[in-house]
């Protein structure tokens, strides 16, 4: 990104807990517009409230990031209230974890609409502005097992495999363009994703080591152009 920009249009997808709501207050520390979307209005709205207070013009759409129609009305709110978008952070994410035969095609529907077809389907809508700008930075939240594989992740770590090839082949279109896009890879963050489950949560990444990582791709200057960033508990 552009330093010498006072203010970016930041939109942030899966903005609602976690990686997406720790991203906009850290973002929120030096300014910034915002426009969060999710499924749970109680909780965006409250965000939006807290963003309002530290001085942040922010926005919220509620809906499923998969949906086209969704989705397209979301985009047409983005422009009219924004005028534009700066940053995208497709952070909205879905995971089920299990032996592959015991996993079932609702759970595979609703991993790759979220994780791949979601993503794809903001960044397609959103490359034709960065691109007539001639700037703009995306940032897809993938994970470690975008990078490599494990047991019981199958289906997770297919659709991190999946956006790691999409993001690494925009790259090499965004050549010669003033437009970066990124991934963070992450091991396990406590986040509400664990919530009622049996894991140690003591030894995971914190959102907010994840949030300043993303702050660091948003803020690199224009003579870098960072890849992917792997990030991994520090705790063992």
């Amino acid at each position: 990104m552009n330093n010498s920009v006072d203010s970016f249009r930041i939109v942030i997808t899966g903005g609602s807990s976690g990686i997406g709501e720790a991203t906009a207050f850290e973002m929120a520390k030096s300014g910034h517009r915002f426009y969060l979307t999710g499924r749970n209005e109680v909780k965006l709205r409250k965000i939006v409230a807290e963003l309002h207070s530290l001085g942040c013009e922010a926005f919220y759409g509620v809906g499923d990031v998969s949906d086209e129609k969704s989705a397209s009305l979301m985009f047409d709110e983005i422009k009219q209230k924004l005028g534009g978008v700066d940053v995208l952070l497709a952070n909205a994410g879905v995971g089920y974890f299990g032996n592959l035969e015991d996993l079932t095609l609702d759970q595979y529907d609703a991993q790759f609409n979220t994780n791949v077809r979601g993503v794809f389907l903001w960044m397609k809508m959103i490359l034709p502005l960065l691109k007539g700008q001639n700037s703009g930075q995306i940032i897809v939240t993938s994970s470690n097992l975008g990078l490599q594989t494990a047991a019981r992740c199958s289906l997770y770590a297919a659709t991190k495999h999946a956006v790691q090839a999409m993001v690494w082949c925009l790259r090499e279109e965004l050549k010669g363009t003033g437009v970066k896009a990124a991934t963070i890879n992450p091991g396990s963050v406590d986040t509400p994703w664990f919530d009622g489950k049996d894991v140690d949560r003591s030894k995971m990444l914190s959102s907010a080591d994840i949030a300043t990582t993303i702050r660091l791709i948003i803020d690199q200057n224009e003579t870098s152009d960072i890849d992917h960033i792997l990030l991994t508990p520090g705790r063992k």
